[in-house]
C-alpha cells in the first residue's frame, strides 16, 4: 500500500523532483501513520496485498474479458431480440464480506445481469438471458477470488 500511495502521488505530479519525491515520501508516511492508527492496517497486512497483487492483476484482466464476452453475447441478443429475463439464487462459498461485494460488483459491471441482492451465502441476480443464468454457478470471478482469499486469510 505504501508503495502504491506513493506512486499515485508521483502520478499526479506529472514530474519527479526531489521536492515532489521528498514532500510525498512525507505525506505517504502520514497516510500509512493514519491508515494503522485509525484503520486496522498492519506491516503484515501490507505485505500480504504485494504477495496477491498478481492474483488481484489476474482477476482485473478476467473481470474485463468476461465483459468484452458478455457484450459479444448481449449484441447476439439484441441482434435477435429474444430476451428472456431470469432471476436466480446462486449459492457462493466466499468467507469475507469484501470478496462477496467484489463478487457481486463484477457480475453487475458484466453487461446482461445484475446483482439484485447480496447475502452471506447467496446472491440473487438478474439475467437477460436463460444462457447466463445458466453460467453462474461456479464461476471465473469466483474461483479466482477464493484463491485471493485463501493467499490473504489461508
Amino acid at each position: 500500500m505504501t508503495l502504491l500511495i506513493f506512486a499515485f502521488w508521483v502520478i499526479l505530479n506529472g514530474r519527479v523532483t526531489w521536492e515532489i519525491v521528498g514532500i510525498g515520501a512525507a505525506a505517504t508516511a502520514l497516510a500509512m501513520l493514519f491508515l494503522c492508527r485509525c484503520c486496522d492496517w498492519s506491516l503484515r497486512k501490507e505485505g500480504s496485498v504485494y504477495r496477491v497483487a498478481p492474483l488481484m492483476l489476474g482477476y482485473a484482466l478476467t473481470v474485463i474479458l468476461e465483459v468484452v464476452k458478455a457484450n459479444l453475447a448481449l449484441c447476439r441478443v439484441i441482434y435477435r431480440g429474444r430476451p428472456e429475463p431470469v432471476v436466480r439464487t446462486v449459492p457462493i462459498q466466499l468467507k469475507t464480506r469484501m470478496a462477496r461485494m467484489v463478487l457481486a460488483n463484477s457480475i453487475t459491471l458484466t453487461p446482461g445481469t445484475i446483482t439484485l441482492k447480496c447475502k452471506e451465502g447467496e446472491l440473487v441476480i438478474h439475467c437477460l438471458t436463460r444462457e447466463m443464468a445458466q453460467g453462474l454457478e461456479d464461476t471465473v470471478f469466483e474461483r479466482k477470488l477464493r484463491k485471493i482469499e485463501e493467499a490473504l486469510h489461508g
